[in-house]
């Protein structure tokens, strides 16, 4: 199971040309946690470069449900698309914690995507990685069930490089229920009921608030790919 499945993306290697290249041109801003920097209907002021942290893109319905499109972190870009549009963003996006991000003037992003190739490599993968998550999410929606996609979700963040009492993997991120059913598209109760389950057929463990995946299980659904 591939990891760039899951709207919540992990870092991106560290690149020791880009990010210089980027400060030459970038406003630099550090947003506190929990912070709300764009809404929609607003058009950005540049390309989001995110160099430290971690940053929701969503949605929300008139019921006032959540859908999480993206969950970026360090390395990633957003804005692209719709600045080169010029368009305004659809999304709310706000930080999940202390976040440093440079936005790069449109101008100075057009002029580095036609100039600089690690620049316009960089660009290119993230966009490419975004646009797979969001076909994996629209075959998830479509063909997966709830309990289905819950277990995508903690196989697609698990970190096997560590093994606990001989069974149990640690999850890269944390997530609250409420954040759970926002990504797999669930109600809060449904969510709960869910990882209770998972719970009972030993595929997940929630020990001190933290989650953690049966080992065992975790390879089993990763040979099956």
């Amino acid at each position: 199971m591939q990891l760039d499945k899951s709207s919540y993306t992990l870092p991106n290697e560290k690149n020791a040309i880009l990010e210089p290249l980027i400060e030459q041109y970038a406003e630099k801003v550090v947003y506190p946690a929990k912070k709300v920097f764009l809404v929609p209907g607003e058009f950005l002021r540049g390309v989001y470069y995110i160099a430290h942290g971690r940053t929701r893109h969503y949605m929300i319905g008139l019921d006032g449900a959540e859908k999480i499109l993206y969950a970026l972190s360090d390395g990633w870009f957003y804005g692209e698309a719709t600045l080169t549009l010029q368009e305004p963003t659809g999304l709310f996006s706000r930080t999940e914690e202390e976040t440093t991000i440079y936005i790069i003037p449109y101008l100075d992003y057009e002029r580095l995507v036609d100039t600089n190739k690690v620049f316009r490599t960089a660009v290119m993968k993230n966009f490419s990685k975004k646009t797979m998550i969001l076909r994996h999410e629209i075959e998830n929606l479509t063909f997966n069930s709830c309990k289905e996609r819950l277990k995508r979700l903690f196989c697609a963040t698990a970190d096997p490089s560590l093994l606990i009492e001989d069974k149990w993997y640690n999850l890269k991120v944390h997530y609250t229920q409420q954040e759970i059913s926002a990504i797999i598209g669930g109600a809060r109760i449904t969510t709960s009921k869910l990882m209770k389950e998972l719970c009972d057929e030993d595929f997940i463990r929630i020990l001190n608030r933290n989650t953690q995946i049966n080992a065992v299980e975790y390879k089993q659904r990763i040979e099956m790919q």
